[in-house]
Protein backbone atom coordinates (compact mmCIF):
# COMPACT_ATOMS: atom_id res chain seq x y z
CA UNK A 1 0.00 0.00 0.00
CA UNK A 2 1.22 3.94 -1.12
CA UNK A 3 2.39 5.92 1.80
CA UNK A 4 0.71 9.59 1.57
CA UNK A 5 3.76 12.15 0.79
CA UNK A 6 1.65 14.91 0.87
CA UNK A 7 4.05 16.99 2.91
CA UNK A 8 2.27 20.01 4.72
CA UNK A 9 4.69 23.56 4.54
CA UNK A 10 3.76 26.22 6.13
CA UNK A 11 4.56 30.07 5.06
CA UNK A 12 7.82 30.75 5.68
CA UNK A 13 8.56 27.17 4.11
CA UNK A 14 7.09 27.98 1.13
CA UNK A 15 8.89 31.17 0.72
CA UNK A 16 11.94 29.65 0.94
CA UNK A 17 10.71 27.08 -1.82
CA UNK A 18 10.04 29.82 -4.23
CA UNK A 19 13.18 31.42 -3.44
CA UNK A 20 15.36 28.60 -3.84
CA UNK A 21 13.07 27.93 -7.39
CA UNK A 22 13.93 31.29 -8.78
CA UNK A 23 17.55 31.18 -7.84
CA UNK A 24 17.66 27.52 -9.86
CA UNK A 25 15.79 29.39 -12.87
CA UNK A 26 17.95 32.71 -13.20
CA UNK A 27 21.00 33.79 -12.47
CA UNK A 28 20.09 37.70 -11.42
CA UNK A 29 18.18 38.97 -8.34
CA UNK A 30 14.71 38.22 -8.11
CA UNK A 31 11.55 40.37 -6.58
CA UNK A 32 8.56 39.18 -5.85
CA UNK A 33 5.73 41.71 -5.12
CA UNK A 34 2.62 39.96 -3.26
CA UNK A 35 -0.59 42.39 -2.44
CA UNK A 36 -2.82 41.41 0.34
CA UNK A 37 -5.77 41.97 2.04
CA UNK A 38 -5.77 42.44 5.40
CA UNK A 39 -6.23 39.06 7.22
CA UNK A 40 -3.51 37.87 5.01
CA UNK A 41 -1.01 40.46 5.08
CA UNK A 42 -1.55 39.96 9.00
CA UNK A 43 -1.13 36.25 9.02
CA UNK A 44 2.22 36.44 6.98
CA UNK A 45 3.85 40.05 9.43
CA UNK A 46 3.07 38.13 12.53
CA UNK A 47 6.06 35.80 11.36
CA UNK A 48 8.05 38.61 12.69
CA UNK A 49 9.57 40.17 14.96
CA UNK A 50 11.35 42.99 13.82
CA UNK A 51 8.59 44.25 11.44
CA UNK A 52 7.02 48.07 11.95
CA UNK A 53 3.76 47.48 11.90
CA UNK A 54 2.64 50.76 11.20
CA UNK A 55 3.00 50.86 7.29
CA UNK A 56 0.85 48.85 4.97
CA UNK A 57 4.25 47.08 3.51
CA UNK A 58 7.26 45.45 4.78
CA UNK A 59 10.26 43.31 2.77
CA UNK A 60 12.25 40.33 3.90
CA UNK A 61 14.98 38.40 2.18
CA UNK A 62 14.84 34.72 1.85
CA UNK A 63 18.53 33.41 0.29
CA UNK A 64 18.88 36.48 -1.01
CA UNK A 65 15.32 36.47 -3.19
CA UNK A 66 13.34 40.04 -2.08
CA UNK A 67 9.68 39.51 -0.78
CA UNK A 68 7.79 42.61 -0.81
CA UNK A 69 4.39 42.15 0.73
CA UNK A 70 1.59 45.33 0.08
CA UNK A 71 -1.26 45.55 2.54
CA UNK A 72 -4.26 46.25 -0.30
CA UNK A 73 -7.04 48.69 0.73
CA UNK A 74 -10.53 47.46 -0.23
CA UNK A 75 -12.35 50.33 -1.47
CA UNK A 76 -16.12 49.88 -1.30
Amino acid sequence: MAENKDINFGELEKLALIAESCQTIFSGKATIVFELPKGEYNSVINHFREVDRHHKQFSIDISGTDFHFILTEVTS
